[in-house]
């Protein structure tokens, strides 16, 4: 008789400082892994809660994938994707890289959340051409009061010049000697806005494609501007 040993290496961090640390409820035997000191079982009867699993959901939500097309594929739940949607996107916190920018653009972009009948829910956000950067962007109704907590976001940052198309909400918030208006100001974000439209369903123009929950837009736009700074030599159309 002989005994075969497989080694199994952490589903977490891949290390294989991996050992047995009891069993669970279901009789599954449930393992440790000393070097991030996180648990995992060899097998997973729900597909949902494999490690694995979950980091997928994330990279394929980044890419554009619906909700629906990614619990078909991977053979999950509708709300096992959007509790991981959730997850991950409420850990992101869209940041400044830097503290001094030359010249920062700012527009908006409407898209729904819950119904098409309750109006467009705006996304307001401010783009560094010079460092290809989404600094920092707010929600809500098309007035000054998004204008002011997007601001509120930047009030750390010193920036030179802020570029804006004639939407009157822009100049009540904005410094004056600060504020440079005029669509040819605003190439650079115009491009962006298209590509956040063909990297997002929910921003592509009479979509039947939206959020149910300010919750669930949120996180996904986290994910999508997260992605997009992280990856800004990779991106083609976004």
């Amino acid at each position: 008789m002989c005994e075969i040993l497989i080694k199994i290496n952490c589903r977490h961090c891949q290390s294989s400082k991996v050992v047995k640390n009891g069993k669970k409820k279901n009789g599954v035997q449930n393992l440790l892994c000393r070097s991030c000191q996180k648990q995992f079982q060899p097998m997973y009867r729900n597909k949902g809660a494999d490690p694995q699993i979950k980091e997928l959901v994330v990279r394929l939500l980044e890419r554009n994938s619906s909700i629906r097309d990614i619990a078909e594929l991977l053979g999950i739940s509708r709300k096992c994707v959007l509790a991981n949607l959730c997850r991950q996107g409420n850990k992101i916190c869209i940041q400044p890289a830097q503290q001094h920018y030359t010249s920062v653009q700012l527009d908006e972009v409407w898209s729904f959340v819950s119904k098409r009948k309750k109006g467009k829910y705006w996304l307001l956000y401010a783009y560094s051409p010079e460092t290809d950067e989404v600094l920092a962007y707010s929600c809500g109704s098309r007035s000054a009061k998004t204008v002011r907590e997007l601001m509120k976001k930047l009030k750390d940052v010193k920036i030179d010049e802020y570029c804006t198309d004639h939407w009157k909400a822009f100049a009540q918030v904005l410094p004056s000697e600060k504020h440079t208006i005029g669509k040819a100001y605003t190439k650079a974000i115009e491009g962006v806005n298209t590509g956040i439209r063909a990297r997002n369903r929910r921003f592509v123009r009479k979509t039947t494609c939206f959020s149910k929950k300010k919750e669930n837009h949120l996180a996904a736009l986290n994910l999508m501007f997260n992605y997009r700074n992280k990856h800004k030599a990779k991106h083609h159309t976004f």
